[in-house]
Parts: C-alpha cells; structure tokens; sequence
C-alpha cells in the first residue's frame, strides 16, 4: 500500500447530512468558487515542521478520499458548480490510487448504526460511488480515458486504446440500504416522489434527485 493510500485511509469524515444541510453557508465558505488548488488537499493535521515553517515545507497533497468527501458535501447542499466541478477533477487524477475501485470504505471497521445521521451519511456515499461509475464510464467507453492529454492532437488514436472500465469499490457493492427511505432536499427544500428520485440512491434508501453528473 503506498503513502497516498495509507493517508487517504486516514481522512477525518466530514459532517452527517443533518450538519450539512443545517449550515450550507459554512460549506460555501470553506471551498470558495475562486483558487480551489487552496482547499484541495488532506485535511489530516500535517507534522508540526511543516506548520511551522509553511514557506518551505512540501505542498499538502490531496488525496482521493478527501476529494469524495468535498464530492459528498456538494452534494449534501445542492451545490451543483462544484458538484460537478469536484466530479471532474476526481477524474483527472488518473494515478492508480484514484481508481474509483480503490477509494477506501469510509468506515472501514464499524460500520454505523441503523437509524443514525452516519447510515443516511454512508447510504449518500454509496449512491455517489455509482453515479461516480456511470459518469467516468460515459466517458471512457467514449473513448476518453482518464489519462487522455488537456489537449487532445488524435482522438482516433484514444478511441482505439484498449477500454477500462471504473467500477464501484468493494464495499459499495456489499453496501445494505437503509431500513426506511430517508429524504435529502435540494437547496429549495424540495423533495422528489419517488418516481422522479434518483434510482442509484432509492436502492440505498435515499429519496433525492438526480445530481448533474455528465460533464465534458
């Protein structure tokens, strides 16, 4: 396991959507629009040299868990711009530890309990791991890979690459819905019948619309 993955294993889980959804103000505030390379970076406390000595210490790197949350908070509030903003800089990331297969569970040792705040939290991230899915894979079987150059010279030459597919991680495929359907509103306070909700999330117990997931 590398360093990258290791520290992504280590990312504080961000706010339950009741949290989310009491304050989207703070959200807003914490990824402004406008120089996002200055929030996107692990939020793990780094080693106290490098806060000391900011100017001269190594960057902080960002990590793929860190980005799935920043991903799961625009969500939460309805933040469509960096919804989808964060959904395609995930994508860019084409290093192995990005894979969307590799993204580790958020909970990985205890899993939380019915009913509570953390379950609909856990629920949101499984449903976004299939749009994640469905969004990365649009675009490959396309022939777009997620390490196709800024500016593309030979899109023949890309389409004629050898297609492979992202696929859910391990434990949002194992992932349980919840017992009863939970709602997620939209920044209105809208909520969807369950005909117009989002099917990769009703299967987990999540009554929310669809997010805006095609990009490129």
């Amino acid at each position: 396991m590398s360093h990258e993955q290791i520290q992504s294993l280590c990312e504080p889980i961000p706010p339950t959507p009741s949290g989310l959804l009491a304050d989207r103000t703070a959200v807003i505030q914490k990824y402004p629009l406008r120089r996002p390379m200055s929030w996107r970076h692990s939020l793990i406390p780094r080693p106290l040299i490098h806060r000391l000595l900011p100017l001269i210490s190594p960057s902080p790197i960002d990590t793929p868990s860190a980005s799935f949350y920043r991903l799961y908070q625009f969500f939460v509030i309805d933040w469509t711009v960096q919804f989808r903003n964060e959904l395609e800089y995930f994508w860019t990331q084409s290093q192995t530890d990005w894979a969307l297969s590799a993204l580790p569970d958020p909970y990985p040792n205890n899993k939380p309990n019915t009913g509570s705040d953390e379950a609909l939290q856990y629920a949101i991230m499984t449903g976004l791991c299939y749009i994640m899915e469905k969004a990365y894979n649009r675009l490959i079987m396309r022939g777009l890979p997620r390490d196709a150059p800024t500016v593309v010279d030979d899109f023949e030459e890309l389409r004629a690459r050898p297609k492979r597919p992202e696929k859910v991680p391990t434990w949002a495929e194992v992932a349980v819905p919840l017992d009863e359907v939970m709602d997620i509103p939209d920044s209105e306070g809208n909520v969807p019948a369950d005909e117009n909700a989002d099917e990769d999330f009703l299967r987990f117990g999540v009554r929310v619309a669809t997010p805006h997931w095609v990009f490129v």
